[in-house]
C-alpha cells in the first residue's frame, strides 16, 4: 500500500518537472467511477447490494509522457495505477506500465501492456471492455488480454492495414511459466473495421506445479458504422489450459461469438446492447451458455457521465465455474447470474 502510494506520488513530481524541458511533456488523467449495483445469484450470498467502484472503467490513474526525438521520432510511456474508489485502495498492480519508441518504421513498445486481443475483440466490444462487458466476461473469461514482461511491435499503416506483434518472457525463471506469443492484423477503411489475432500461451498447472500447460486462442472481429449505429461482430476459439493461479485451472475447447450495437442517439446520449453464446465442446470445467447486456450513458458535460448498466448470463451446464456478469463477483456452480448498476463517472 505504502509502495504504491510513493509510486504515484514520484509520478506526479514528474509533472513538476516536465515543465522543464521544452521538447518534453507529461500528462495527469484518469477516471473515478463509482456505482450504485444489485447483483442476483452471484456467489455463496446469493443476492448482493453494494456501492462499487469501476461501471464504465476502472478507477485509475494514468500518468503519460512523451518526448520529441526529431527525425519524427517519439519517446513515451504509460503507466495506470488503479483504485477502488469506494474504499481508496490502491490496487496491487498497475494496470498498465510500459515505456516505447514510435517512427514511420511504425513502434515497439516493453513492460507490462494490453495483448493484440485485446485491441482486437476490445475494439468491436459495445461496452468497451466495461465491468459488465459479455466479451470480458464469456469470450476472454481466463484467457489473457493483459501481459507482464511484454514486447510488443506494431507496423506503420498501409492503406489502412496495419499488424501487432508481441512476444511475451513470462515469470523470466527459466521455464515457460507465462510467455505468451501473438500477431494481430487490423484493417480500417472508413466505417469498417475488421481484425483478427492468434496467440499462444503457457502456464504452469496450479495443481501440479511440475507440469507446463499451454492454450491458443483465435479472435476476428468486426463493426460498421451506419450514421450514428455501429453493429459489431466478434468470433473466438479457445483449446487449451487456462487458469488463475493458485484458484482456478482448467482445460477445456470450443467457441464463441458476440453479435453487439453502439448507437449514439445524440452527441449526449449513447446506447450499447451486447449479446453472447459460448458453445464448449466438453462441459465439465466451464459449460456452453448465453449472455446479454444493455446499457445506457448521458453526458452531464464533457467529462461527467451517468450511467445504467443491466446484464445476465444463462449458465446452461451444471459446471464447476460459471460465467459472471461481473469479475468483481463469481457466481456459484449452477447460478445463472443478473447484474444490474447505476453510476456516475469523472474523468479528469
Amino acid at each position: 500500500m505504502k509502495t504504491n502510494k510513493r509510486l504515484v506520488a514520484a509520478a506526479a513530481l514528474l509533472l513538476v518537472g516536465g515543465a522543464a524541458f521544452a521538447q518534453s511533456k507529461v500528462s495527469l488523467s484518469g477516471f473515478v467511477d463509482l456505482n450504485l449495483e444489485y447483483l442476483k445469484d452471484s456467489g455463496k450470498n446469493g443476492s448482493l447490494k453494494r456501492i462499487s467502484s469501476g461501471g464504465l472503467n476502472n478507477s485509475r490513474f494514468n500518468i503519460s509522457g512523451i518526448e520529441d526525438l526529431g527525425g519524427n521520432s517519439r519517446a513515451y510511456f504509460t503507466i495506470e495505477p488503479m483504485f477502488s474508489a469506494d474504499t481508496g485502495e490502491m490496487n496491487s498492480q498497475f494496470r498498465q506500465s510500459f515505456v516505447g519508441l514510435r517512427g514511420d518504421w511504425g513502434d515497439v513498445t516493453m513492460g507490462r501492456q494490453f495483448t493484440p486481443s485485446f485491441w482486437v475483440a476490445g475494439y468491436a466490444d459495445p461496452n468497451w471492455a466495461s465491468a459488465y462487458s459479455m466479451v470480458n466476461a464469456m469470450q476472454f473469461f481466463y484467457a489473457s488480454y493483459r501481459v507482464d514482461n511484454a514486447l510488443q511491435y506494431r507496423t506503420p499503416n498501409f492503406g489502412g492495414l496495419t499488424g501487432r506483434f508481441m512476444y511475451a518472457f513470462g515469470k523470466e525463471d527459466g521455464s515457460k511459466a507465462g510467455r505468451f506469443m501473438s500477431a494481430a492484423a487490423e484493417y480500417r477503411s472508413g466505417p469498417l473495421f475488421v481484425g483478427f489475432a492468434a496467440e499462444k500461451m503457457y502456464q504452469r498447472d496450479v495443481f501440479n506445479k511440475t507440469e507446463m500447460r499451454s492454450a491458443r486462442d483465435n479472435y476476428l472481429s468486426a463493426t460498421y458504422r451506419i450514421g450514428s449505429v455501429e453493429p459489431t461482430f466478434v468470433f473466438h476459439t479457445y483449446d487449451g489450459y487456462y487458469a488463475y493461479p493458485p484458484y482456478v485451472g482448467f482445460t477445456s475447447k470450443g467457441w464463441d461469438t458476440q453479435l453487439g450495437v453502439r448507437w449514439n442517439i445524440t452527441d449526449r446520449t449513447r446506447v450499447h446492447a451486447s449479446y453472447v453464446h459460448r458453445k464448449d465442446d466438453k462441459n465439465v470445467d466451464i459449460g456452453t451458455a448465453d449472455g446479454l447486456t444493455l446499457g445506457v450513458t448521458h453526458g452531464l458535460s464533457k467529462r461527467t457521465d451517468v450511467y445504467i448498466l443491466a446484464s445476465h448470463v444463462k449458465n446452461k451446464k451444471d459446471v464447476a465455474l460459471a460465467y459472471p456478469v461481473s469479475w468483481s463477483a463469481s457466481p456459484s456452480a449452477g447460478q445463472s447470474p443478473t447484474g444490474i448498476a447505476f453510476g456516475i463517472r469523472h474523468a479528469f
